[in-house]
């Protein structure tokens, strides 16, 4: 097997990954910017806190965001790229929550080098987005 092939080698069904994050200011500033989502529900603390949160909420895809850290950075190779993906955000997370993303490898295909995985992020045990994620393996 030579060091490619043992790259697939390493990836198993039920295969776990998972790591601490948080958003601050900045790269809130920075998604704003590079996305020109300007909503106010993620910018304006009077305008969020009328619609029932405590703060202005962080941007869901800044959090799935953490998807492209699983598929690019730590799978144990650079030969994965990401296929797609769907997130449900079901509670908001707010700038310097202490967040978890976990992600589960649910399926590999020896055929066609497709890797399928669910993910979610946390806040404190309590879910605020799932979902799935797929990726194809090229070496």
């Amino acid at each position: 097997m030579n060091s490619i092939t043992s790259g697939w080698a390493t990836y198993h069904e039920g295969q776990k990954f998972g790591w601490g994050f948080h958003v601050s200011d900045e790269d809130m500033q920075a998604f704003m910017r590079l996305s020109n989502d300007h909503n106010p529900i993620h910018t304006d603390s009077e305008f969020a806190q009328r619609k029932g949160f405590k703060a202005p909420i962080v941007f869901g895809m800044l959090l799935s965001s953490q998807v492209s850290r699983l598929i690019g950075e730590e799978l144990a190779d650079k030969h994965s790229m990401l296929t797609g993906m769907s997130m449900d955000f079901v509670s908001p997370a707010f700038v310097s929550d202490e967040l978890k993303f976990f992600a589960e490898l649910i399926m590999k295909s020896e055929a066609t080098h497709a890797l399928d995985f669910k993910c979610k992020i946390t806040r404190d045990g309590k879910t605020l987005c799932r979902g799935s994620a797929s990726a194809v393996w090229r070496p």
